[in-house]
């Protein structure tokens, strides 16, 4: 599905029903971008798909959590987002840091941000061996799976390729992203 309808983000009442039902069929969610912001200002130099994807990502995955969504959903709501999250790892810090010290930052999210992790999965797709370091520490090596961004144009060219040279990742880590993690995910309830 896309990351927003509209105005809505995705902790609106009725696409929080339509995840509720996805959850009860076993269906599985891609969340990836479209429709995004930023307008003129990231039109140039394809900013549009190197910085508004990735914020949109980490948009949707915020809005969930802060607009109480993860609370009211089943937690066997299968949900992935692509770009790796955008940046929400780095930002959790951030975010948790605002939950913790301002009431209006908590949204209507019952626990910090951090609780939320086991809620959703990512993909691989980031392009860095840094950054999927710093996205498996923080959502786990069972939380990522294998990304390409096929067919778009910034999609990782030799699919798998970081994932299985990352010097960063254990052979059960890689294992699990460049395949069993997903494995996991699409089975059907």
């Amino acid at each position: 599905i896309g990351n927003h309808v509209g105005d809505l983000d995705l902790d609106d009442a009725g696409i929080v029903k339509f995840l509720a039902h996805c959850a009860a069929e076993g269906a599985p969610v891609l969340v990836h971008p479209w429709d995004m912001l930023g307008g003129a200002r990231t039109a140039r130099h394809m900013m549009g798909w190197t910085v508004s994807m990735p914020a949109e990502t980490q948009l949707s995955i915020v809005a969930m959590i802060l607009g109480g969504a993860f609370d009211r959903l089943p937690k066997s709501l299968k949900i992935c987002f692509a770009h790796g999250g955008g940046s929400f790892a780095f930002l959790l810090g951030r975010l948790e840091n605002a939950w913790h010290n301002r009431d209006l930052a908590r949204g209507a999210a019952q626990f910090p941000p951090s609780h939320y992790l086991d809620r959703f999965s990512v993909d691989s797709a980031v392009f860095d061996e840094r950054a999927l370091r710093l996205l498996v520490e923080v959502m786990s090596e069972e939380r990522v799976m294998l990304g390409s961004d096929y067919p778009f144009p910034l999609g990782e060219l030799q699919v798998g390729r970081l994932a299985r040279e990352a010097r960063c990742l254990g052979e059960a880590a890689r294992t699990k992203i460049l395949g069993g993690n997903a494995e996991h995910f699409f089975q059907f309830a």
